[in-house]
């Protein structure tokens, strides 16, 4: 029986190869003159330089480097298409795994899968799929396995898909309508089943760079029901020969495969999780690389290569080479990965009291005065609250909410945690130029819920931006208070390091300076732009749920010194979300830039009411139905970019 299973298999592989070659051979001469190159060839660029015994150009099998950049166009994935020799992909269930197409598997690996079950079984509890929310087209990005009870590696092209680097750290990238996207480790994935066993990729630790080995690390939600997988430790390595199989979730691969051949060896099921046993064939690069002949598809990247003997993790799929090898980053590779990270990440943080300023302490505060600039048609109120009237954080002593320090006040949200809004006054002539003396603290004025301290910047990129430049109120005999004051939480949101932008943080200086602004007094309003899809920290113990606005706003009001009213501009620091609608795509979501706009636009995106002083808006009242983008928002590169005319009433 075994004979003829084998000569039957042996016939049916080579009928695979010469059809495969033809397949190749083919769209290798339609393809290849207008082939481009694709960054994520580098995986495979990685795995195949240097190899001795590797196909030659121009043949069959050697033509997948060339033809990769076509395939990946649609998933993103630098994966292989599958070696189909004596090389099945068993379905992997809840409680076994099914061997029923023994006639295409290799006696001994078949053998050992069916001896190993509980073992194999238990590694494959560990394994799932990185299903992606949000992302423009992709379900699921790729497979990842658990190596530690929150730890999971996968390849850096996966997380790539989801996230990307920052200076220091990583984020979630924004996918559709602006949202961010977000990724979970589905353990289950079923032929045939709807069940789900997903934990939340909650942080992205570490993702190689572009000549490092293809891997990453997440943090994601602990699942008592996945267990960790086992890497293959010390000194021991998977010498050829060594059975093997790769756990993941190969996905329907047609670009790169002739569709009734694929159908054929995967039996028309896709995306659920599968085993393909194989043998090692070799490592190369320095041992760094492993390769084995399991079949695999795209989907498949990130998935672990495990030893059917013991179930310990072998190696971590990130690429293949059509009728070749598949390949692997070594176990040991990764281990050594893994323990560098961890050592890097910063301990777990001493939870410590954060000061907080007594309501007594604070009882003699001027805070902001709306006749600063004159009296009557000289005044500049506070804008009104508009839909914002109920998230206003209540304040202890003030009947009217509104949290007042010395010679500026804040406006706080409740639900956000964060200013709404400040109002400071700003006196040129008597700025006093004093030493950076304020420690970061909390205002005992309202609740400790409706604010948030140092949790939501520590171990992350984000800076505490000041809405109040700690400069700006300090003028007068009490300038050294007012400096201070502006160290209150209250008066900062977070920011990341893009948007330390020397034109927004210039403004007022700008405007102070120019030659219209009378006595060099100005009254100016800040405040973040709350919006619905703005992000959340990931694993950040007490302020996960605080989410970090990415536009801010300003309004500067001066009187104009020729006419004797006020002038009052607006500005925004944005990438191009809030100006989207008046500008050309190549604008939206670009660098940080800061642009004079309508003060208008900053009420409709607020929510907030300038009623009082858009009539004062050089650039116009109104926003008109149709504007060119010159019209309505202005780059602002220096004191010289402004517009402060004043046309409005007298």
């Amino acid at each position: 029986m075994y004979r003829s299973q084998l000569d039957q298999v042996r016939s049916r592989t080579h009928d695979f190869r010469d059809r495969a070659a033809r397949i190749l051979a083919a769209r290798r001469a339609a393809l290849i003159p207008a082939a481009a190159p694709h960054p994520l060839l580098s995986t495979l660029e990685f795995a195949a330089e240097g190899r001795a015994g590797s196909a030659p150009s121009g043949t069959a099998a050697g033509a997948l480097l060339e033809l990769v950049p076509e395939a990946l166009g649609q998933y993103g994935w630098a994966e292989a298409i599958v070696l189909a020799e004596l090389r099945p992909a068993f379905f992997v269930f809840e409680s076994a795994i099914d061997v029923s197409d023994a006639v295409e598997a290799d006696p001994e690996l078949l053998g050992l899968v069916s001896e190993n079950q509980a073992a194999l079984l238990a590694s494959c509890k560990g394994v799932g799929r990185v299903d992606l929310t949000n992302h423009f087209s992709l379900p699921y990005g790729g497979t990842g396995f658990l190596i530690d009870d929150t730890l999971v590696v996968t390849n850096r092209h996966v997380a790539l898909i989801f996230a990307e680097r920052l200076r220091m750290g990583y984020r979630f990238r924004r996918g559709r309508f602006g949202a961010e996207m977000e990724a979970r480790l589905d353990y289950h994935g079923f032929l045939g089943s709807v069940s789900k066993l997903r934990a939340e990729v909650t942080e992205v630790l570490y993702i190689a760079a572009d000549h490092e080995p293809d891997f990453a690390l997440l943090r994601v939600a602990r699942l008592d029901e996945a267990p960790k997988l086992e890497l293959l430790g010390g000194t021991r390595r998977a010498e050829p020969q060594t059975p093997v199989a790769v756990v993941g979730y190969p996905a329907e691969d047609g670009d790169r495969n002739d569709k009734p051949l694929m159908d054929e060896v995967f039996r028309g099921q896709y995306e659920v999780k599968r085993l393909a046993p194989g043998f090692v064939t070799s490592r190369s690069d320095n041992d760094i690389v492993l390769l084995a002949d399991y079949s695999s598809l795209g989907g498949n990247s990130g998935s672990p290569v495990i030893d059917l003997s013991s179930g310990k993790v072998l190696g971590l799929h990130f690429a293949g080479r059509f009728m070749e090898n598949n390949y692997a980053v070594a176990a040991d590779v990764i281990e050594s990965a893994r323990a560098q990270v961890i050592r890097s990440l910063p301990a777990a943080a001493v939870p410590v009291t954060e000061p907080v300023s007594k309501p007594d302490a604070l009882a003699d505060r001027n805070g902001y005065d709306p006749h600063f600039l004159g009296t009557r048609s000289l005044s500049v109120p506070l804008p009104g609250l508009g839909p914002w009237m109920t998230d206003v954080a209540p304040v202890s002593g003030a009947a009217d909410n509104i949290l007042r320090y010395r010679n500026f006040s804040v406006i706080q949200s409740a639900s956000r945690r964060l200013p709404l809004l400040t109002a400071v006054n700003i006196d040129g002539m008597q700025s006093v130029v004093l030493k950076r003396k304020g420690e970061w603290r909390l205002d005992g004025r309202i609740k400790a819920e409706h604010q948030i301290g140092n949790a939501l910047y520590a171990e992350n990129a984000l800076d505490r931006g000041h809405m109040v430049r700690r400069r700006d109120p300090s003028w007068g005999p009490n300038a050294q208070e007012a400096e201070i004051d502006t160290f209150h939480y209250t008066n900062s949101a977070p920011q990341h390091e893009d948007l330390n932008q020397k034109d927004w943080v210039g403004l007022e200086d700008y405007v102070l300076e120019a030659a219209e602004t009378r006595g060099f007094r100005l009254s100016v309003m800040t405040g973040p732009v709350f919006d619905a899809a703005d992000r959340r920290l990931k694993a950040q113990p007490g302020a996960d749920a605080i989410q970090i606005p990415e536009e801010f706003w300003k309004v500067a009001v001066m009187v104009n010194d020729a006419a004797g009213r006020l002038s009052a501009t607006g500005y925004v620091l944005s990438q191009g979300r809030m100006i989207r609608h008046l500008v050309e795509s190549p604008f939206v979501y670009g660098q940080y830039k800061t642009y004079q706009v309508r003060i208008a636009l900053i009420a409709a995106e607020t929510g907030l009411d300038f009623s009082a002083i858009i009539p004062f808006d050089p650039l116009g009242a109104e926003m008109p139905t149709e504007a060119n983008f010159a019209e309505v928002a202005r780059v602002v590169n220096g004191p010289g970019s402004l517009v402060l005319g004043s046309p409005g009433p007298c």
